[in-house]
């Protein structure tokens, strides 16, 4: 294995492991803008960002109940069919989306699975496409209570599928609701991204908004500016906590996490640790990607790395969704506007 084949293997640990929602750079038009948390300690300056409200707990009064409709007859067409009541209207399948010759489409999971639960549910999903005909690496953050058809089930978050059914049910769910065709899966829980983080040695973390919150009995101060080390514990607490934060200021933790867990990947000399951080890695991440399928795609990684090539992030975004409560559980899901969806989708992945 080359340095290029670790860079692509340290990027998908460190989206996997850090469950983004927002890009590591994000391209031109696409949608989400991570905000700052004000430091009380500084003076007032003129915000970079767009300002946007801060997330809330909604009450059940405040949920959009979705018009009652009859599902048509077998929408699903040529997909499973339903094997229990949904709450909701079943949606017609997305039409596949046409994609350019040799592009791998990846589904990267991150697990709430602990050692002392038996079970566990998708906190994380990120659809990655690496592109070998334009040199493009492309990432599409899905909200995990996004409420879809997961064909051969009902209608449900989507962060329910995997665990159910395995890849297979997910796969046909990504297939179903966004005309994604998955190739492959990769998969990490709260553990493997501790590990990950401290099989390279910890990563040093610009910090860009202020942050005092608690994690563990421990309470942490970050402040706009400064760069802070972090081993894989520190890490895990800084991209989680928001006991005193949104959750748009977890995403921008998430991104600077992520940029950070690729600085030091790359910053890494030549060979001298491949043998260490792949066998942490491969007991790290759970997968069905083989050495030999990821490294015809090594280029991709190489290119961007050099400049050459392109790194292009999205996400589902709150405009994108409407909240909803589920009558008969009572359970906090999104609702998508599958139009803007379906624009957003062909945006990223079309040709």
């Amino acid at each position: 294995m080359n340095k290029y084949a670790r860079i692509l293997i340290g990027l998908l640990l460190a989206v996997g492991v850090t469950g983004c929602r927002l890009p590591l750079t994000l391209a031109e038009g696409s949608p989400g803008v991570p905000l700052p948390t004000a430091d009380p300690h500084s003076t007032a300056t003129q915000t970079p960002f767009i300002p946007s409200p801060p997330t809330a707990t909604l009450p059940p009064s405040a949920y959009y109940t979705p018009t009652s409709s009859p599902t048509p007859v077998d929408p699903w067409e040529g997909f499973a069919a339903p094997v229990e009541d949904s709450a909701t209207e079943i949606p017609r399948p997305h039409a596949e989306l046409e994609m350019q010759d040799g592009v791998m489409n990846i589904v990267l999971l991150g697990s709430d699975e602990r050692s002392y639960s038996s079970g566990y549910r998708t906190d994380a999903l990120v659809i990655v496409s690496l592109n070998p005909q334009n040199n493009t690496i492309t990432m599409l953050s899905l909200p995990r209570d996004l409420y879809v058809y997961i064909p051969g089930w009902r209608m449900d978050r989507v962060n329910t599928a995997e665990p159910r059914g395995g890849f297979e049910m997910l796969r046909q769910t990504i297939l179903y609701n966004f005309g994604i065709q998955v190739d492959h899966w990769a998969r990490v829980n709260f553990r493997g991204f501790i590990n990950g983080i401290d099989a390279l040695g910890g990563i040093d973390v610009e910090v860009t908004g202020y942050l005092y919150d608690e994690c563990g009995g421990r309470w942490y101060e970050y402040r706009a500016g400064t760069t802070r080390h972090m081993d894989g514990w520190t890490a895990h607490c800084y991209v989680r906590m928001r006991k005193n934060s949104g959750d748009y200021d977890r995403m921008r933790r998430q991104q600077e996490v992520i940029q950070a867990i690729f600085t030091r990947v790359v910053s890494l000399d030549g060979l001298s640790r491949v043998p260490e951080l792949y066998g942490e890695f491969s007991q790290i991440i759970e997968t069905d990607i083989t050495l030999d399928a990821v490294l015809p795609y090594v280029p991709v990684a190489a290119a961007v790395v050099s400049g050459s090539g392109t790194m292009r992030s999205f996400a589902v975004e709150s405009t994108m969704v409407t909240a909803w409560r589920v009558p008969s559980s009572g359970a906090a899901v999104v609702l998508p506007d599958r139009t803007a969806i379906q624009a957003l989708v062909q945006t990223a992945f079309g040709p």
